[in-house]
């Protein structure tokens, strides 16, 4: 899936290939997009997406039950300009989306110009609805000054009922998100949102190392939860390895623009190879007792040494995050895509 194209169906042959058979007419319209990070709710089934357009309006939320049926969008009309919107995040009674200072702009393709570019006056946004909202009067916006995110790492809320915390990846520099990205900086950070006034109230950093690519255990989508993975960016977008953050050792008071005590655990690739986006592979996804932690990254790691793709298997759990396995692919695989594990229970259902 991505933004810019519809759905794509694909095929799993008998010997373990996949086939693509071509773009798929989501519920039955023609021409609906859909953002490539739907989050999947594992007790309800249900999934929450969302897609942005050019033209008026920007954003539409919605969701889809636990047996395909897709229910009413909820446009979003208080968004006044297309923003670059590809991610965001849920909890058990929200919705948070971003509305950051990257910005698109289609009348520049006339003028053979990049339509996509950096508004820095703009005041960066959050802006939450209800998860089951049936229409925009269940949403409201919340100034983020300096917080331009285009990918989420996960959300909660509070036993308070009164707290959205969010963990996110915030870009610094972000005005060289096109041109040169080697010149960027992303950091995850936390926020926390008051619900009962609608404002943000504490924010604060997580890890101040340039990050990507943030995954978590699926199990634990909307949900609070410990650690995060991500992959490390020297510069962006070379990644040359993967680290483990525990959210639980977060600074909860204040903004801090350093810190790097949350990262427990680490692997770096050897010199000259780069990685891709990591995945969190659960050991036991059946088994409700299993640690949070207890599972592998898995990830495709390149070597230009060599020119050779390997897929590489790490133990979550280990300190090092020590490869377990590794297979020497045939060919290689591109950087820059996003990666999703697919268990044998879900493939037996295509």
């Amino acid at each position: 899936m991505g933004e810019s194209d519809l759905p794509y169906t694909v095929k799993l042959t008998s010997d373990g290939d996949i086939i693509t058979l071509g773009r798929h007419e989501s519920f039955g319209e023609p021409l609906m997009t859909m953002t490539a990070h739907p989050k999947v709710e594992a007790e309800t089934g249900e999934a929450f997406a969302f897609r942005h357009s050019i033209v008026h309006p920007f954003l539409t939320y919605f969701r889809i039950n636990a047996d395909g049926i897709k229910q009413p969008e909820v446009p979003i009309s208080s968004l006044k300009e297309a923003s670059l919107i590809h991610d965001f995040a849920v909890t058990k009674n929200y919705a948070v989306f971003f509305d950051s200072q990257i910005v698109i702009k289609p009348v520049e393709i006339l003028r053979g110009k990049q339509p996509i570019g950096v508004n820095a006056a703009k005041m960066p946004r959050l802006g939450i609805i209800r998860r089951y909202a049936v229409d925009e009067n269940e949403m409201w916006w919340v100034d983020a000054p300096g917080f331009n995110m285009i990918h989420a790492v996960n959300a909660w809320e509070e036993d308070d009922g009164n707290t959205i915390v969010m963990v996110a990846l915030n870009i610094l520099g972000v005005e060289h998100v096109l041109e040169r990205v080697d010149l960027i900086h992303s950091s995850v950070e936390r926020i926390e949102i008051d619900v009962q006034t609608e404002s943000l109230r504490r924010r604060s950093s997580v890890c101040s190392r340039n990050l990507e690519f943030a995954v978590i255990n699926p199990a634990y989508v909307g949900k609070k939860n410990r650690y995060a993975y991500a992959s490390i960016g020297e510069p962006m977008p070379n990644m040359v390895g993967v680290v483990k953050i525990d959210l639980s050792l977060s600074a909860t008071t204040g903004y801090s623009s350093s810190g790097d005590e949350c990262a427990v655990a680490s692997h770096l690739y050897p010199p000259g190879c780069s990685g891709g986006e990591i995945v969190f592979v659960p050991r036991e996804p059946e088994n409700p007792a299993t640690q949070e932690d207890d599972g592998y990254l898995v990830s495709y790691v390149y070597d230009k040494n060599t020119q050779e793709s390997n897929f590489i298997v790490m133990d979550a759990k280990s300190p090092t995050l020590a490869i377990v396995a590794a297979v020497k692919l045939p060919h290689r695989v591109p950087f820059g895509f996003h990666g999703i594990f697919v268990p044998d229970s879900q493939l037996k259902k295509l």
